[in-house]
């Protein structure tokens, strides 16, 4: 009876340390710090990422447009005076304002 297990144990003993091994490679695979999971974690933040660079790019590049027209070799007088009054809430002296009344909301 001893011999039968033994013999029965020492035959089934490398499938299981095969199984185990492929167990834990295949866990790893999926779960572990470099598995499927983590990729589409990363695939995501990348994404983010780089939808934040696109909008700070655009930002800069807007600021960069502004700056360029407001330099001193190509000022254009025109917008220097629509940025000042923007910014003072102001109008030029010759200037016509009319006020309107608001309108009334459609009933």
């Amino acid at each position: 009876m001893l011999r039968s297990f033994k013999t029965h144990f020492h035959s089934s003993l490398p499938p299981a340390i095969f199984l185990a091994i492929t167990y834990y490679f295949g866990w790893n695979a999926v779960h572990g710090k470099s598995g499927l999971e983590a990729q589409a974690t990363q695939r995501q933040e990348l994404a983010q990422a780089q939808a934040q660079y696109n909008a700070t790019d655009s930002l800069r590049q807007q600021w960069a447009t502004k700056i360029s027209d407001l330099s001193a070799q190509s000022i254009q007088r025109d917008m220097l005076e629509e940025q000042a009054r923007a910014v003072l809430n102001l109008a030029d002296p010759n200037d016509l304002v009319i006020d309107l009344a608001p309108s009334k909301p459609a009933q």
